[in-house]
């Protein structure tokens, strides 16, 4: 029996991991969401992905091998643009889906917040 892809992963947010995620994206534990080649050699950057934002932007990224993190993570574009533009919360998920062979969906869940 073949092994499905992954094609989808969800990270919730916690108050220990906050200020990691509020600056990068660590892929180690989904690392089979990606192509192998979108991961850096010793000489060389992967072949880029690109992430479409809930916010109705999208960047291009590859993987840092030795940091096993996107690499784009500028305040401008990138992944560190769109955990400051959503502004995260213990609670919330971040959701990443694949939707095509190097395109990425990225969105954030909010957690329900209750209302007094």
């Amino acid at each position: 029996m073949a092994v499905q892809p992954m094609t989808r992963v969800e990270i919730e947010i916690t108050a220990e991991n906050l200020w990691f995620l509020e600056r990068n994206l660590n892929v180690f534990d989904f690392l089979d969401l990606f192509p192998l080649d979108a991961l850096s050699t010793g000489k060389s950057h992967g072949v880029p992905l690109i992430f479409k934002t809930d916010l109705g932007f999208e960047f291009e990224s590859d993987i840092d091998r030795g940091k096993m993190q996107l690499r784009n993570r500028s305040r401008h574009k990138g992944w560190t643009k769109w955990t400051t533009e959503h502004g995260l919360n213990p609670g919330d998920r971040i959701i990443i889906e694949r939707t095509g062979d190097r395109i990425f969906s990225l969105r954030l869940e909010p957690k329900q917040r209750v209302s007094d």
